[in-house]
């Protein structure tokens, strides 16, 4: 009788505890979002029609694993800026706060955008779990990669360049071959 009771609602309990971050990927068209930048502006998905893609990168202040990408991102978007590529670095982080995404802004000069989001709606709808983390979504809205920047974050040691790879392939017009790599990095601490 114990177990008949007990273990159904048990196993309730910890489903309805457990938040699952399904999100998109590949394939998936995503919804318009805006996002405000720590300077106050704000960035939209509607607005960036004229790229040929957006880049949104899940980013972090504290992040080890983000660190040491700082100088291949800021010459990456210079190389794929001209191309017709944007770049957003954005921070979900609810530790994180808009002075310490300012200070770390302007600690390593970025040459990209980083937005914040509050309440990390954009991380859920996306499912993005972990810092760095990459979105390429094409200009009709759909996501053409997920996954990682490349795979090692000591550029010395790197033998694929995953996101390099997804743009060569997208201004090409090819068609992304590799479309999701596992990432890796730490994770978004999430609001409650």
């Amino acid at each position: 009788m114990f177990k008949k009771t007990i273990l159904p609602a048990l196993l309730l309990f910890i489903i309805s505890s457990v938040t699952i971050y399904a999100g998109k990927g590949p394939g998936d068209k995503i919804e318009d979002f805006t996002l405000k930048s720590v300077d106050g502006a704000s960035y939209s998905l509607s607005n960036v029609k004229d790229s040929k893609a957006l880049v949104i990168m899940f980013w972090s202040t504290e992040c080890p694993n983000v660190q040491p990408y700082t100088g291949r991102l800021n010459e990456m978007t210079k190389e794929y800026s001209g191309k017709g590529i944007t770049f957003w670095a954005v921070n979900s982080n609810s530790t994180e706060s808009y002075d310490d995404v300012k200070a770390h802004i302007k600690a390593h000069n970025y040459a990209f955008p980083e937005l914040k989001d509050d309440n990390n709606k954009l991380a859920d709808q996306l499912g993005a779990t972990r810092t760095p983390e990459v979105y390429v979504i094409n200009s009709d809205n759909v996501i053409v990669y997920h996954g990682r920047i490349d795979n090692n974050r000591d550029a010395s040691k790197v033998t694929s360049n995953d996101l390099k790879n997804a743009l060569d392939e997208l201004l090409a017009g090819k068609e992304v071959t590799v479309k999701t790599t596992k990432t890796f990095g730490c994770t978004i601490k999430r609001a409650d």
